[in-house]
């Protein structure tokens, strides 16, 4: 009976051991949960923090944007009116008539001819390999 006792009571201890030791793993397991719970947290602070960022950006880009799309609306509809202006001008004043059906000297014409750019460089190219318009040969009246 005293053997029966003995298992009994080691079974007994080893059960309780094991549960200890079970026990010990889950408070293990719940610890590193928690932190990675409050390391997720900080990071979902962290995206959060940016998200409204982001949100405040984009509001603040919209604004720019309306803005500039009605600046470019006010530009257009000045640039009309001031169309209209010259063309009413050119139409009552015969002066002002023949001086804009006059043709541009050559040296502005060839100013105003340049082939079409597509970057910066092309152009800064352009003009370096440009020839540029002969000095003029009147010499200063003294």
């Amino acid at each position: 009976m005293g053997r029966i006792i003995m298992t009994l009571a080691a079974i007994v201890g080893i059960v309780i051991g094991m549960q200890s030791w079970r026990l010990h793993q889950a408070l293990d397991t719940i610890d590193q949960q928690q932190k990675i719970l409050a390391s997720n947290k900080d990071k979902l602070a962290d995206k959060n923090s940016q998200l409204i960022a982001l949100s405040l950006l984009i509001e603040t880009n919209s604004q720019a944007q309306a803005e500039l799309i009605a600046n470019a609306e006010r530009n257009g509809a000045l640039l009309r009116e001031r169309r209209q202006t010259i063309e009413a001008l050119t139409r009552e004043n015969k002066t002002l008539r023949n001086w804009a059906a006059t043709q541009l000297p050559d040296d502005v014409i060839r100013l105003q001819q340049r082939p079409a750019f597509t970057r910066g460089e092309d152009y800064r190219q352009w003009l370096s390999d440009h020839h540029p318009l002969p000095a003029s040969q009147v010499s200063p009246q003294r």
